[in-house]
């Protein structure tokens, strides 16, 4: 029996190591992005263990800085940044956008020119769940600045990973008891040269500059986002800058550098050739670092007699709000309305009446802001290392895995 001891033990080892002890599940979380890459190793070049796609369930079972490690629906463990991750209230949060803008008029059409990320919040770095492929069209719903700031872990993570409590405070030493011969009191300083001066050696230098004063923090930098709408019903935010509105090039010749937030069709007019030429109603944004949607307002009608598109209406120098929404009867479009600020910097809904040829403002009525379609949080993570705690059976189902390794190849 002493000869075998050896052996059998080790084949009970092996056996054991076959079915390695899985580590707890601390949360699940939802792939952010179209595609998420899960690797082996928090290391440069690790292999892949999983690719998911937008939507697919994780299984959170550690954490180390801002990267977490994670097991997926097919039991591959590894590695992916928090920052692409969404947690179950904002997977609801992105489904209840899509809803919420369905509902909502569309404020003009887009067309991408190039590869467009679409993301589910106004930061470059926030998960791209689904891209749009040039020549696509997209509904856009509004406008908003959003600072340019890294894009913090999900707020869910806060509940996972609380800080670990303060340590107890241990109880106070008692004092030592003084000792019976007792050293005398020290003596009084030496008193200060008559001469510290030159001893210095600057007796007529200038004294110590201050020191300036520390600079005042400054706030990050704000850019416009679009909140699109695809055509599959599909909504999230891309950069402003990289979207081309659909208005005709005959008529957007004349924004003079200014950004067309928004533009409708009020109806149609026959030109001398037969072509039917479309009537529009545009917003404009020319000043820079504002938060309305634009400060201008005009109607372009077809000149049947020039041939060419000419004013019909204009304001300017004006601040106005998204939406405009198109009043619509039996004829066509009748009029819109529109929320302005007036001269006394009150917030106005205007009713504007549109008769094919004339505007004209026929009421005046209170109106607010409406609410932000995002609201920007603080980052809920921080950067510190946060393990799941280790027990000892994790440190045996470790040993067991390092012997598997070892005696299979």
């Amino acid at each position: 029996m002493k000869r075998w001891g050896p052996a059998a033990a080790f084949l009970l080892l092996a056996g054991c190591a076959s079915a390695p002890d899985r580590a707890p599940s601390l949360g699940e979380a939802y792939a952010g992005p179209a595609t998420l890459q899960v690797r082996e190793a928090l290391v440069a070049g690790a292999e892949m263990a999983a690719t998911l796609k937008h939507g697919d369930r994780l299984e959170i079972i550690g954490r180390r800085r801002r990267f977490l490690r994670v097991r997926t629906g097919e039991g591959a463990e590894g590695w992916v940044d928090s920052t692409q991750l969404l947690g179950a209230a904002e997977m609801e949060d992105l489904r209840a956008l899509a809803a919420r803008a369905a509902a909502e008029p569309s404020q003009g059409a887009a067309t991408v020119f190039d590869l467009l990320n679409v993301h589910t919040a106004p930061n470059r770095q926030a998960p791209s769940f689904f891209q749009m492929k040039p020549g696509m069209h997209a509904a856009v719903i509004t406008h908003q600045r959003a600072p340019r700031v890294p894009f913090g872990p999900p707020t869910f993570l806060t509940e996972i990973f609380r800080p670990a409590p303060p340590p107890t405070p241990r109880k106070p030493k008692k004092p030592k008891p003084k000792p019976a011969n007792e050293f005398p009191p020290p003596g009084p300083p030496p008193a200060v040269p008559e001469d510290w001066l030159s001893i210095s050696g600057r007796p007529d230098g200038p004294s110590a500059p201050d020191a300036p004063p520390a600079p005042a923090p400054t706030a990050p930098p704000l850019e416009w986002w679009t909140l699109v709408r695809a055509e599959d019903g599909r909504t999230g935010w891309v950069l402003t800058s990289l979207l081309y509105l659909d208005i005709p090039e005959e008529v957007a010749q004349y924004a003079e550098r200014a950004r067309i937030t928004s533009y409708y069709p009020l109806g149609q007019v026959t030109a001398r050739s037969g072509a039917q030429k479309t009537i529009w109603l545009w917003t404009t944004l020319a000043t820079r670092n504002v938060d309305h949607h634009y400060d201008n307002l005009r109607v372009f009608t077809w000149s049947v007699r020039r041939q060419r598109y000419e004013t019909a209406y204009i304001e300017r120098n004006i601040k106005g709000w998204l939406p405009v929404a198109l009043r619509r009867g039996d004829a066509g479009v009748t009029g819109w309305e529109a929320l302005m600020e007036n001269r006394d910097g009150q917030l106005e809904r205007i009713t504007y009446q549109w008769d094919g040829n004339r505007v004209r403002i026929t009421q005046r009525q209170p109106g607010e802001i409406p609410p932000p379609w995002y609201s920007m949080t603080e980052p809920a993570a921080d950067d510190g290392d946060s393990e799941v705690p280790d027990t000892g059976g994790g440190r045996f189902a470790e040993l067991l895995r390092s012997l598997r390794e070892r005696f299979s190849r």
